[in-house]
């Protein structure tokens, strides 16, 4: 019982003496260890009783929450390739011969029919006056035997010349009117011929290559020794981009699809529509071609030229959830969802539809509690009150 009261009285003061004061000594000494180790005990039981979590409505985390929803979505398929003309063709000589005159160079506007280039006319020019001198032969024999024989004719009937001799008149007649009609059709080949000396444009266009100076000598054959061509023109006032889309979205690929073109240095989009689906797929690249042709006003986009189009693909339905809700990369995407008031993680797949909206391939339902924001980090198994004011 003393010593309880040592203990207690740990801070009093002693009387003089050695005795009293070895006693104290000692006492002191066993009181001090008690009352600090009692002091010691206070504090932890302090620090562990703060440390424990109060339950309650008022510290409990906060969150928000929203459900996915099924929703009608049509997300763009973005593809790329080249622009075209419309058409483009290589222009050579019809009638071979020396190049005489080239009439336009690159970059010249040209409308149908007009002239591009001219070989020498000289020597076609002689060929049609020759056949002009021999249809002129030809129709006067003609005349003559046609005359000779109407006298047979009337003679005929008279018995005044025998039947072989107007059998063999009438032959000549024939033969010479036949002479004739040979003779016109070798003028108008002679004349035609002389007229593809000058080549003329076969549709408006531009012309994007000049190939070759006056005084070339060109076959309006291909010999295989060169370049038989004398310009390039393009039909540039209708363009199309002709587009290369994966063999995965053949599905969403139909013919008038509409869609928008996206070519550098025009800051307008082009509206187009797709005219030609190709049937075939490549089999190197997967990739199915497709054309959207385009008015191209002023030829104002360039054949060659690197396009991206995208086209509206017919509307499906999925289930869609704000992009705020989902967490991590697309590849490792998860969202937290709550079950009676505790948080429990949940992956999920998951495919952009535009810069707010997510679509959920897999991982939700639309039943599901999904956390839109919390008021702090939240964690797997976290309890958790919902509110959405």
């Amino acid at each position: 019982m003393k010593y309880r009261s040592w203990h207690s009285d740990c801070g009093a003061s002693w009387s003089n003496g050695l005795l009293i004061r070895f006693t104290a000594l000692l006492v002191l000494s066993l009181g001090a260890t008690s009352c600090t180790e009692n002091n010691s005990i206070t504090q932890e039981e302090s620090l562990l009783t703060a440390e424990l979590p109060k339950l309650t409505k008022e510290n409990l985390v906060t969150v928000r929450v929203i459900h996915p929803e099924m929703s009608d979505v049509s997300k763009p398929l973005v593809v790329s390739g080249t622009i075209a003309a419309k058409q483009t063709s290589n222009i050579g000589a019809l009638a071979e011969g020396v190049v005489e005159r080239v009439f336009v160079k690159v970059g010249d506007r040209v409308k149908k029919g007009q002239p591009l280039f001219r070989t020498r006319q000289v020597d076609f020019q002689r060929k049609v006056d020759e056949a002009k001198a021999t249809l002129a032969i030809a129709s006067a024999q003609s005349n003559n035997a046609e005359t000779l024989y109407q006298r047979y004719a009337n003679l005929i009937d008279k018995d005044a010349v025998s039947r072989v001799d107007y059998e063999d008149i009438r032959t000549k007649a024939e033969v010479a009117k036949a002479q004739v009609a040979l003779r016109e059709a070798q003028l108008l080949t002679a004349q035609q011929v002389l007229t593809d000396t000058v080549v003329r444009a076969p549709f408006n266009g531009a012309i994007t290559a000049r190939y070759i100076d006056e005084g070339v000598f060109m076959s309006n054959s291909f010999s295989g020794l060169g370049n038989s061509s004398v310009v390039q023109i393009r039909e540039c006032e209708i363009a199309a981009g002709i587009l290369f889309a994966p063999e995965s979205e053949i599905g969403n690929l139909a013919l008038g699809l509409k869609g928008n073109l996206y070519v550098d240095g025009k800051s307008e989009p082009i509206s187009a529509t797709i005219a030609i689906l190709n049937d075939g797929v490549d089999p190197a690249a997967r990739t199915v071609e497709f054309r959207m042709p385009f008015e191209n006003k002023n030829c104002a986009v360039k054949a060659g030229q690197s396009v991206r189009a995208e086209l509206m693909t017919p509307a499906r339905t999925a289930i869609v959830l704000s992009r705020q809700a989902v967490k991590g990369s697309p590849d490792t995407a998860y969202v937290f969802t709550v079950q009676d008031n505790v948080i429990v993680r949940k992956s999920v797949s998951v495919r952009d539809i535009d810069i707010n909206r997510i679509e959920i391939l897999s991982g939700l339902v639309v039943s599901d509690i999904v956390v839109l924001s919390s008021s702090t980090s939240l964690q797997n198994g976290m309890k958790v009150t919902i509110d959405n004011s």
